[in-house]
């Protein structure tokens, strides 16, 4: 093996284990781009995902000099990613001196030696261009190889993220759809499971909850009453108090839905958790088992003031709605007995600070050649 073949066999290992730690189609493109600067030598790279819903390229990843195209938007048929991926060819090369008419250059950015290499799927699917620039030296035939070979690595990584979201959103669709069983049943429960679930992913990002003990959270808020399904509906939408034996009954639902979620294959234990231990109470009086403190599983305790704050705040059989602060003012003074002290502090703040979501400024266009 020359020792031009070992250097490139030493890249695409590089390349390889960066790619394999990406766990979404956004950190594939972030990948690709920084790894093309730094282990092409290039000046700049930039990756513009294709967008078929509006038939244009974007900006969605960029490393190295002139960085600021983020955002940027191509339409079909404009500049020289558009003129790669429409192509048979694996690969667009323009050198420094060639300016055709469709190159798409920023202003105030010197000339550069760039390639183009689209990603496309087995199917020939178009999903994005990957490109670099650079002033000196020109490309060799090895830079132009080594890019298609990027370019090849990233699609067989961003297929296989892609095939997982969409597992993921149809495991989604299918808790939904448990959630929402339930719901049919009861009028003044319609929305509870998706509120739960969007004030689940606010509060676990407030705690600074890892990624997949967010995940774990969700899932949980999706199932966690699923187990009412086993309650008569004389029980679960009797218009006042419920005897003793009927809130035992009540109750059970938490083991039956245990018991219900034990039987999807894969499922994680801290969400039978959720199912399970969401009733139980700081001070130990909550129920199935009477847990207290940091005893009871630490994803029920966040999801337990959720759960009770979408209650409080919605029509149910046997009582109206609180309004918001009269509900905040409840679960504050619960703090302690209850709930768990830190988690209300958390969930308090979601109600007292702006989560604005304008866009950022401008971007200064600056990658060159697109």
């Amino acid at each position: 093996m020359s020792v031009d073949d070992r250097a490139a066999l030493r890249v695409m290992l590089d390349l390889s284990r960066s790619l394999l730690a990406a766990a979404s189609g956004a950190e594939v493109e972030a990948t690709l781009t920084r790894q093309s600067v730094t282990l092409l030598g290039t000046r700049s790279a930039a990756f513009l995902r294709y967008l078929p819903g509006a038939d244009v390229l974007r900006v969605t990843a960029e490393a190295g000099a002139y960085a600021g195209d983020l955002g940027l938007t191509l339409t079909r048929g404009q500049g020289a990613s558009w003129r790669a991926a429409l192509a048979e060819d694996p690969l667009l090369h323009l050198r420094r001196d060639e300016t055709p008419p469709w190159i798409v250059r920023a202003p105030g950015v010197p000339p550069t030696h760039s390639l183009f290499a689209p990603l496309r799927s087995s199917s020939g699917r178009l999903l994005g261009v990957l490109t670099v620039g650079r002033e000196d030296p020109p490309f060799s035939p090895r830079d132009e190889e080594l890019l298609v070979t990027f370019a090849n690595a990233g699609t067989v990584t961003l297929q296989r993220t892609y095939e997982t979201a969409r597992a993921a959103a149809t495991r989604e669709g299918a808790l939904l759809a448990l959630g929402l069983a339930l719901e049919a049943r009861d009028y003044e429960t319609q929305g509870h499971t998706g509120r739960t679930v969007a004030l689940s992913m606010r509060l676990g990002r407030a705690l600074g909850l890892d990624e997949s003990a967010q995940d774990h959270l969700r899932q949980g808020a999706y199932l966690h009453d699923i187990g009412k399904l086993s309650v008569p509906d004389d029980i679960l939408l009797k218009p006042g108090p419920l005897t003793p034996e009927e809130r035992r009954q009540m109750q059970r639902h938490v083991l039956t839905g245990e018991a219900l979620v034990r039987r999807i294959p894969t499922m994680p234990p801290e969400v039978l958790e959720v199912v399970r231990s969401h009733h139980e109470r700081w001070d130990g009086a909550g129920y199935p088992d009477g847990l207290a403190g940091e005893a009871i599983p630490a994803l029920a305790r966040v999801f337990s003031v959720i759960d009770v704050f979408d209650a409080l705040t919605h029509q149910r059989p046997y009582r109206a709605p609180l309004s918001v602060p009269g509900a905040l003012a409840l679960i504050r003074a619960e703090a302690g007995r209850q709930f768990d002290p830190r988690v209300v502090g958390a969930f308090l703040t979601l109600f007292a600070q702006g989560t604005g979501s304008g866009a950022g400024p401008e971007a200064v266009r600056g990658q060159g050649c697109l």
